[in-house]
């Protein structure tokens, strides 16, 4: 075997055997914002149910503190990740790719609603569609990240996500669509993120 063979067969090696044994350390941020998600679908439901006598035009003010203090929680629990063992591993790279943007492609989203809603004339049903196309992008995420990090039991919440997203537009328009996205959020994001968490490896200075 010549040295080139030889050298790229060492590197499919190396690709391999660091995506094994190296546990996902995003399970914090899964806690984060499903929990944060989940306190925001119940909110959003109490008030368009009317059950705490706040205008339904409130909501949106509901959706707002949700994605600052997610924000703002996320970056305080950022500090020490790069410390973190493992973090180099194909699953983990590629878990926090694949997050950043589904992340990012629900805020455009989100923003492209907002604009056909009030300058377009838009059916405000649309802003339900925000939860559909979310489960998606947790269905992708999870999806992916099992494929290359070994973690197969992530297809659950995968298979999970995607049942929710497929359901959640006979919902639409119906308070109780909120409630239902809660739950799934609990099982296919909450819960998996604290059986991550309680698998991370320790920093060096922990």
């Amino acid at each position: 075997m010549n040295d080139t063979s030889q050298t790229d067969l060492d590197y499919l090696r190396s690709v391999a055997e660091s995506g094994q044994n190296a546990p996902l350390i995003g399970g914090r941020f899964l806690v984060i914002w499903g929990g944060l998600a989940i306190l925001a679908c119940i909110a959003h439901w109490a008030i368009v149910a009317d059950q705490v006598g706040i205008a339904a035009q409130y909501v949106g003010a509901v959706w707002l503190i949700f994605g600052i203090t997610g924000t703002t929680l996320q970056a305080l629990a950022s500090r020490g990740m790069a410390r973190k063992p493992g973090g180099g591993s194909v699953g983990n790279r590629v878990s926090r790719t694949i997050w950043r943007f589904v992340g990012l492609g629900t805020v455009l989203y989100v923003g492209g609603i907002i604009i056909s809603v009030t300058a377009l004339d838009a059916s405000p049903v649309l802003f339900d569609s925000i939860l559909t196309i979310s489960l998606f992008g947790y269905a992708l995420a999870f999806s992916v990240t099992a494929a290359l990090s070994g973690e197969k039991w992530l297809y659950g919440p995968a298979w999970m996500s995607m049942a929710g997203a497929g359901l959640s537009p006979a919902f639409y328009g119906r308070a109780e669509l909120y409630l239902m996205i809660a739950t799934v959020i609990l099982f296919a994001a909450v819960i998996p993120g604290i059986r991550m968490m309680g698998k991370e490896p320790r920093a060096a200075d922990e």
